[in-house]
């Protein structure tokens, strides 16, 4: 048998370790590993390099300042390169997915270099009834942004295909949606990815660090606290637990908050729980500026070590 190629020189990462072995490829798959090269049509040599699983990127959002046929081949291009074979956009609509869906997952199939999937993010009654549509339509996992809503309900959604006008909206994104979105995923047996940040927390953090004239990485950090992180990961998981929805919980940085989630998890909701790279590498004490000025905040040292601690448990 002849295969499609072979990749020799390798030193080649497995759950067990790493081992010295030729990775054999057909149509675009690996198929097997082996101490000898069998006949292929292409040879790589990879001259002693490491080749590890493809990494599965869960949170990435584009599409949003460019239309997603654009957006998806740079920024697929560079996943690539960084060894993301697998990227999960978090898809924003402002209107109804029963009419906008379709177009974007057909300009989608057409622009990605890597694999591709899609969460859909909830914003309103009508999309809640739609859910079902986008299951049906092979999305399986659904977004709740907690820290959308009243002074703080503005958000761009993603460009319609073709087109390269942004979309401004101003969403509410209650605890009554909030129910309802964790109660119909659950019926249909999808998760629920959460923005754990209360918007009326984050609001009135805001306006105090305005009056008192407070700027800076701590002051955001501050007017955007930790306690509206717990306040929503109390909320959600309530609704989660009482109707047995799964929970995926995004970029934590806090020890409030992974305090919080461990709580919930001990009272029987099943939760997981990403972080990201800024969370494990910074924090107000060390970094000057702007550049690090992310929704939730980076947070003190501590938070850090709390983060890294959690990860290694």
């Amino acid at each position: 048998m002849t295969h499609d190629a072979v990749i020799v020189g390798s030193h080649v990462v497995l759950p067990s370790g790493m081992v010295d072995r030729n990775i054999i490829i057909d149509e675009g798959k690996i198929v097997g590993l082996s101490n000898d090269v069998p006949s292929c049509d292409k040879k790589i040599n990879a001259n002693g390099l490491i080749s590890i699983p493809g990494v599965i990127d869960t949170h990435v959002h584009y599409g949003v300042y460019s239309p997603i046929e654009k957006a998806a081949v740079s920024e697929s291009h560079a996943a690539a390169i960084g060894g993301v074979t697998t990227m999960m956009r978090m898809l924003r609509l402002g209107g109804s997915y029963n009419t906008s869906l379709i177009p974007q997952l057909i300009a989608s199939s057409r622009s990605h270099y890597v694999d591709y999937t899609i969460h859909a993010s909830i914003f309103n009654q009508q999309q809640i009834d739609e859910m079902k549509f986008c299951l049906d339509n092979w999305i399986t996992s659904f977004k709740l942004y907690m820290n959308l809503g009243g002074d703080l309900g503005h958000a761009y959604m993603d460009m319609e295909p073709g087109t390269n006008s942004l979309r401004e909206a101003h969403v509410e994104v209650n605890s009554e949606l909030v129910k309802k979105v964790v109660e119909t995923a659950a019926s249909l047996n999808c998760p629920v990815l959460v923005h754990a940040e209360d918007y009326e927390l984050c609001s009135c953090g805001i306006k105090k660090a305005k009056e008192n004239k407070k700027n800076g990485l701590a002051a955001w950090s501050q007017s955007r606290s930790t306690d509206s992180e717990v306040k929503s990961i109390k909320t959600i998981s309530k609704y989660a637990h009482d109707c047995g929805c799964t929970l995926y919980f995004v970029h934590i940085g806090s020890g409030d908050a992974l305090d919080q989630i461990e709580e919930e998890r001990k009272n029987g909701t099943k939760i997981y729980v990403e972080t990201c790279p800024q969370y494990l590498t910074l924090s107000y004490e060390k970094q000057d500026g702007y550049l690090a000025k992310v929704m939730p905040p980076i947070r003190s040292t501590n938070d850090v070590a709390q983060v890294w601690k959690s990860i290694n448990e």
